[in-house]
């Protein structure tokens, strides 16, 4: 890849994680974390940040596919550096290969992060809002159908001391979703593997690299681009393992 300025659009659920690791001099924009919630907004509101980077640049998104969230968006005069995930779960983990080993071990996973309850981005919170908005009634019905399928609720940390400061408002979620659901709770520790090699991207200029997919200018985002060998076409699912 040419040399270039380097960008970065990330969900803001990203935030610590990926922030933290950034050259103080980089841009970036960090996207209201209910985008991925409706795939279609997230693909016209990626697309409109891209569309206004008026020089040509290396832009890293902080996105995985996201429920095919980022299918059909164009790099124009740009060049698109994307995790190669189904989900951003998977950038928590530290890799996609250690997301499929958890796939195949604990399947219907739902997985929480800081970023994710700090911007009660959950299930408890979920219920509470349509509550506020419907009635229990209806209430019960949506948070059913959103959640009843997952049997364990994982919470994932970059260290023990972000595990027990989270674990507080996580047991507070673990005991709605084991009460509603019977969903087991668990605590994991992920790496920064893969936001720290995203970030070293621009300056390997390595298109080859299979943890992402490197779009170069005049591209666009397909669902075969995160396709790896072996695997079928991702399909469209939320965060977590269905």
């Amino acid at each position: 890849m040419t040399k270039r300025p380097t960008v970065v659009l990330s969900c803001s659920v990203l935030t610590d994680l990926l922030g933290k690791r950034l050259p103080p001099a980089v841009p970036v924009e960090w996207m209201d974390i209910t985008l991925h919630n409706t795939p279609r907004k997230l693909a016209a509101a990626l697309q409109d940040r891209i569309d206004a980077v008026a020089e040509p640049s290396t832009i890293l998104v902080g996105y995985g596919l996201c429920g095919n969230g980022l299918v059909g968006v164009k790099s124009r005069e740009h060049t698109l550096i994307v995790p190669r995930t189904h989900d951003c779960v998977a950038i928590f983990l530290g890799s996609h290969q250690r997301y499929v080993e958890r796939f195949f071990a604990s399947a219907n996973t739902y997985y929480l992060t800081k970023g994710w309850i700090d911007a009660k981005d959950e299930p408890h919170t979920d219920y509470l809002d349509y509550v506020r908005d419907y009635d229990e009634e209806t209430a019960d019905y949506l948070v059913d159908m959103k959640y009843k399928h997952y049997r364990k609720l994982c919470m994932v940390g970059f260290s023990q001391e972000e595990l027990d400061s989270c674990r507080p408002r996580a047991m507070e979620i673990a005991a709605f979703c084991k009460e509603r659901f019977g969903m087991e709770y668990e605590e994991t520790i992920g790496t920064t593997d893969l936001i720290e090699a995203m970030v070293r991207m621009p300056e390997r200029g390595d298109a080859d690299d299979t943890e992402f997919v490197v779009v170069p200018p005049g591209g666009e985002i397909t669902t075969e681009m995160f396709m790896r060998p072996g695997e079928g076409v991702p399909q469209p699912i939320g965060r977590g393992e269905s």
